[in-house]
């Protein structure tokens, strides 16, 4: 949970889903993610009159921008939900909008509606509702200006039901209109643009400039623009406005609002987006605006990587170090190194090739004995839980201190040659020197 730290009247609270941090898109897939925040008063204020709430989502494809704004990641289909505890509702306005066709004097026919016009598939256009009148147009407002890179337009079916001759146009204010072409488009089959520069509008139309055809209706198959690349508008944010549906809401001590966005693309880079929230309230008589940002919205890799752990040493002496190797994701894990009796959090460097020497263990003398290291790389899913991941390895150690329960010997226990002569028996009491000796054949002992 992220409470903000502003002192706007209403206190918000938000809550991502997956629960920590998002996971960013690849080339090959947009992942998703839901974010929950809530607007509640503070506890020892007063009553605040409420007549909306903006919420904006930084989109792009900077580490600090959120929504993935790529055209196959379709940033139009987050879904937002308001939730009032009363059970007030609250209207939701984006931001910029779905585009919106319209055509008056054209009309159309129920299951061919004017939103079919942007689906590319052929089998799903938009069909007049009768004959176009010439000098009349099918307008396409976008909500806020776009570059246009590119635009598709196909109308008719086998060459039939098309479009008569028209011209394309653009405009900012919908008032003013700009010709695309020097002459009208005569085939209006399919007509493909690119433009380089960019063609810089709010509105698109395609408006008929003779009398129509004796066909009785019209077919637009697709009215597309900017497919396959991304481009930018002047609003380089997902917004939405949220007003009760009563004009205002009084938030007391028990009313909440919360609002709920999910299926938002998240972009390709990792890194902390920040949300940006106005809050419109009921102030001495007027409406005051107060604006605040929310951050924590941490966005990381998605690629788990745990792997090749091993010991750049396989063999050293009694009391030397080691120093261990392993590729593994920096971001979103925790290491915890055990051995024998002994379990360490580690720290290792932000990069997926990762080193760590037992000389760095405080109160680590070293390798007395045959060890095998386990190393534990911890995850958390979507549930909240820790996931465990683990690899070992083992490292000898020549000339080690041993440590049994009982010995027993079948041949003969030798004292390595260059050593001492005795074989001396001890108990954690020092005066205790020998306890049991067990031998089979000749025994020589030396009080």
């Amino acid at each position: 949970m992220h409470p903000t730290t502003s002192d706007a009247p209403l206190s918000v609270t938000s809550q991502t889903t997956p629960p920590t941090r998002f996971i960013v898109s690849t080339p090959t897939e947009v992942r998703r993610a839901s974010i929950f925040l809530t607007f509640a008063k503070p506890a020892a204020a007063q009553d605040v009159t409420c007549t909306g709430i903006s919420v904006s989502l930084p989109r792009g494809d900077a580490a600090t921008d959120l929504v993935n704004d790529e055209p196959r990641a379709n940033y139009m289909l987050i879904d937002d939900y308001p939730r009032d505890s009363t059970g007030a509702t609250w209207s939701i306005l984006r931001l910029p909008a779905a585009p919106v066709p319209t055509a008056p004097e054209w009309g159309e026919v129920p299951g061919h509606e004017f939103a079919n016009i942007f689906d590319p598939r052929d089998d799903l256009y938009y069909k007049t509702g009768g004959l176009v009148p010439k000098d009349s147009a099918l307008v396409v407002d976008y909500g806020v200006g776009q570059d246009i890179v590119n635009l598709d337009i196909g109308t008719g079916i086998d060459h039939r039901y098309k479009v008569q001759m028209l011209r394309l146009q653009s405009s900012m204010d919908g008032l003013i209109w700009d010709n695309l072409d020097t002459e009208p488009v005569q085939d209006t089959s399919r007509i493909e643009r690119v433009f380089d520069p960019p063609v810089h509008a709010r509105f698109l139309r395609i408006r008929t400039v003779v009398d129509p055809s004796n066909e009785g209706y019209a077919i637009v198959r697709r009215f597309l623009v900017n497919q396959g690349v991304q481009a930018r508008s002047d609003d380089d944010t997902v917004t939405f406005v949220c007003t009760p549906a009563e004009g205002e809401a009084v938030f007391d001590g028990s009313r909440e609002f919360t609002l709920i966005l999910s299926n938002i693309p998240v972009n390709q880079t990792p890194g902390a987006a920040t949300l940006g929230i106005t809050q419109t309230v009921i102030a001495d008589g007027g409406e005051d605006h107060h604006t605040t940002s929310l951050d924590g919205f941490e966005k990381a890799d998605s690629a788990f990587v745990f792997e090749n752990f091993s010991s750049e040493q396989t063999r050293v002496g009694n009391g030397e170090h080691i120093t261990l190797h392993w590729t593994g994701s920096p971001e979103n894990t925790e290491y915890h190194l055990s051995w024998d009796d002994r379990t360490e959090r580690i720290s290792v460097p932000t990069a997926r090739h990762c080193s760590f020497d037992t000389a760095d263990l405080p109160g680590f003398a070293g390798l007395s004995r045959t060890t095998t290291f386990v190393l534990d790389a911890q995850t958390t899913n979507s549930s909240a839980q820790t996931v465990h991941h683990y690899q070992s390895t083992t490292v000898t150690v020549t000339d080690p201190d041993i440590d049994a329960a009982s010995l027993t010997a079948t041949g003969r226990i030798a004292v390595r040659e260059g050593g001492t002569d005795t074989l001396l028996a001890r108990s954690d009491n020092a005066s205790t020197q020998v306890l049991t000796v067990r031998a089979e054949g000749d025994v020589t002992v030396i009080a």
